[in-house]
Parts: structure tokens; C-alpha cells; sequence
């Protein structure tokens, strides 16, 4: 692991997952966290040459993370907040990365900026998001993985509501929560990160 002075930062391991103190952030703004990531990677399941949409950027913690593991691929996500596209700019130069495009604007509109057939989706929202899920649908590649990432109650049953409208397969729902060991002097306890839904689905045929 080579610290960002050296160049661009490197991760010299095999495995997703990046520490989340690598990422630069601003009021706001904080990289979704490393566990949290990882879970979100191993259910979207990019394929080395992805076409991968990824719908509200922040920081760019798991665009990053996305671009890196699949250097045939590309990476393309839509933010719609002027000071989180600053940081996912900076971020992309910490990293080196060149496959992750950043484009300006809110969906559903927006998405229009985005390029055609993404077999992969990553949607992340904090309000029901029915207009936007159905937009993203009928872009997706028959056979292709959308994965949306709440830590809103009513965002999970829009989501689910409406894939099950849309005849999603193998849709699945996790709660996921993070708890880290903090220290203060001589006490140790656990600290919970902030409690996220993930909804996985498959667009029914072929890949």
C-alpha cells in the first residue's frame, strides 16, 4: 500500500476494500464504509468489461472501488451535487483512475447523459425512487444486476414494491450494519455506522 505522496495511491492486494481513510471527503460527504462496500460489490458481481451505471456518486468511494477491479470496463456515474462531484473528481486523480466518467446531473433526467445498455446498475438513493427504478430497468441488459443501496424504510418498499411489479428475479434484501472498535483512553466500545438496505435483482434473460 503506497501512501498518495509517493503517486497515485496503490493497493497492492488482491482483494476489494480499500480503507476508507484513503478517500478524501468534506462535511457531508463520508466514503460509504469499507464493509458496507465490499457487501455491495459481491452482490452487484462485475464482470471484467462492465458497463456499470453507477446513479448518485458521493464521494466516489465504490465507483472506485468498481473501476479498479475491472480495467476493461468503465464506470459511469451521475451526481448531482457540485461540491460531491469536486470530491469524486479529486479522488479519481488520488487514485489514477481512468475508466470512471463523472457526469453532472439528477436522475431520471440526467440518465440520459449516461451511455446505452449498462449490464450492471448501482443505484443509491435516500427517498422513494419509483420513477428512477423504471428508467434504470428498461436501460438495463436483459440478464443484468441492479443493486440498490437505502438507508431510507420508505426507499426499501418503493424498491422492492416496484420490482416485484417489474418481474425481477432472484430479488434479494439485506439490512447490513457496520460496528468498529473505538477507543477513548482507556475504554474501548463498539460504534454502529449508519444501518443500509441492499436490494439485489436480475433483469429476467440472457446476459
Amino acid at each position: 500500500m503506497r501512501a498518495a505522496s509517493d503517486g497515485p495511491f496503490q493497493w497492492d492486494f488482491v482483494t476489494p476494500g480499500l480503507p476508507d481513510a484513503v478517500f478524501d471527503d468534506a462535511p457531508g460527504f463520508s466514503p460509504t464504509p469499507m464493509e458496507l462496500r465490499v457487501m455491495l460489490l459481491a452482490h452487484l458481481r462485475p464482470r471484467p468489461d462492465s458497463l456499470v451505471w453507477d446513479v448518485g456518486g458521493g464521494t466516489g468511494a465504490l465507483a472506485l472501488e468498481i473501476a479498479r477491479l475491472m480495467p476493461a470496463g468503465s464506470v459511469h456515474t451521475l451526481e448531482r451535487d457540485p461540491d460531491a462531484i469536486e470530491l469524486l473528481e479529486r479522488n479519481r486523480r488520488r487514485f489514477g483512475i481512468t475508466n470512471l466518467h463523472i457526469h453532472a446531473g439528477a436522475a431520471p433526467q440526467g440518465l440520459d447523459q449516461l451511455p446505452p445498455r449498462p449490464d450492471r446498475v448501482l443505484l443509491e438513493v435516500g427517498r422513494p425512487l419509483r420513477d428512477v427504478l423504471v428508467r434504470v430497468w428498461r436501460a438495463l441488459q436483459p440478464g443484468g444486476r441492479l443493486v440498490i443501496s437505502t438507508a431510507s424504510l420508505e426507499g426499501l418498499v418503493d424498491a422492492t414494491d416496484t420490482l416485484s411489479q417489474l418481474d425481477a428475479q432472484d430479488l434479494q434484501v439485506v439490512q447490513a450494519t457496520v460496528h468498529r472498535m473505538q477507543r477513548r483512553g482507556s475504554q474501548a466500545r463498539l460504534a454502529a455506522a449508519e444501518p443500509l438496505f441492499l436490494i439485489a435483482a436480475e433483469r429476467p434473460g440472457s446476459a
